[in-house]
């Protein structure tokens, strides 16, 4: 991995934990964070294009909201701005997870996906009513399907440009 790609890496890392500890009392901070990698990144118009995958994973969390996997004390505008940091890790940091076969995507997915929910939620950035066991049998699947989609998309709209 190059230079570039460990800062992003390593800044995504502290992004997510301030997101979601923060919440939306650092969205302003998240916000900034996200404008600093558009200043550094190798790649300003193939990211402001990947950045409309964000609305997948919106819209999929925004489902899980609706009927009742997730609860929010209030509007989460972190977790918009933590799915836009997300999908700009897929042609960057993450752009390893484009030379998995099918099946690994799928296995990254099924792990890290819903890991990363639970640690929200051990962080209390959102809440289960469904409890542990039932919201990770909703999420496994889904996000064994969302990581590989999204790694496709991101690839494709990256490649439109080239």
């Amino acid at each position: 991995m190059s230079k570039w790609q460990w800062a992003q890496l390593l800044v995504f890392e502290g992004f997510w934990l301030l997101a979601v500890i923060g919440q939306n009392t650092t969205a302003w901070l998240l916000g900034l964070l996200l404008l600093g990698h558009f200043i550094f990144t190798p790649s300003r118009t193939k990211d402001v294009r990947v950045l409309s995958l964000a609305l997948v994973g919106l819209m999929m969390d925004g489902l899980l909201t609706w009927s009742g996997v997730f609860v929010f004390a209030q509007w989460p505008w972190w977790l918009v701005l933590l799915w836009c940091g997300f999908v700009l890790t897929l042609g960057h940091s993450m752009r390893w997870l484009a030379r998995l076969p099918w099946w690994g995507l799928v296995l990254a997915g099924a792990i890290a996906g819903p890991s990363s929910y639970l640690a929200g939620w051990r962080l209390e950035a959102v809440t289960l009513p469904l409890g542990v066991s039932l919201s990770l049998l909703i999420l496994v699947p889904l996000w064994a399907l969302l990581l590989p989609l999204l790694v496709q998309l991101d690839k494709r709209v990256r490649k439109e440009i080239s």
